[in-house]
């Protein structure tokens, strides 16, 4: 019996979501990288407009390329570095070629089985970097009152503003 295209997709579905987790949670351990170091700038040159050319400067660096400037900014602990080191190869185990080079596995029951397996866990590692790095940012923000959960917090309040519950949009005239 053939499969059919729908099928497939069906059949493929747990593990492309996953494949699909994995990657936000690579580009969210790439954006705490990119926010701290850009905080950092602004830090050192509390200008107007050096946390955006910051940004705009870490943003097109790779995961690697970040860490190598952390690592210029400051004294990283050996351990520490290694761990993060570890975080950027998982990470690029994800984004590199995981789904081309696995493949063939995707036609097998068992095989799609433990190809979301190793996502779980491939994610999981990436996901415990990012905390690391949160609570870098949380010690430089604290300096200033502030915390991710607050800045989390109010990012959410302004979607909720943005986004009305009821279907109204604010940003269409009602006149």
């Amino acid at each position: 019996m053939t499969t059919t295209e729908p099928d497939v997709i069906e059949l493929t579905k747990p593990v492309l979501l996953e494949f699909a987790k994995a990657v936000y949670i690579c580009q969210c351990f790439e954006s705490s990288l990119c926010l701290l170091l850009s905080l950092m700038a602004h830090e050192k040159i509390p200008e107007e407009g050096a946390f955006s050319a910051s940004w705009d400067f870490h943003s097109k660096k790779t995961l690697g390329q970040l860490l190598h400037r952390l690592r210029e900014q400051i004294e990283v602990p050996p351990k520490l570095d290694e761990y993060l080191g570890v975080g950027v190869d998982k990470r690029n185990e994800i984004v590199h070629g995981f789904l081309t080079k696995n493949a063939l596995c995707l036609a097998d029951p068992k095989g799609r089985i433990e190809i979301e397996r190793e996502l779980v866990e491939l994610k999981r590692e990436v996901k415990r970097r990012d905390i690391v790095v949160n609570k870098l940012l949380d010690a430089l923000l604290a300096k200033y009152g502030l915390s991710n959960e607050m800045l989390k917090r109010n990012a959410d309040r302004y979607w909720e503003y943005m986004n009305p519950a009821d279907g109204d949009d604010l940003l269409t005239p009602t006149h």
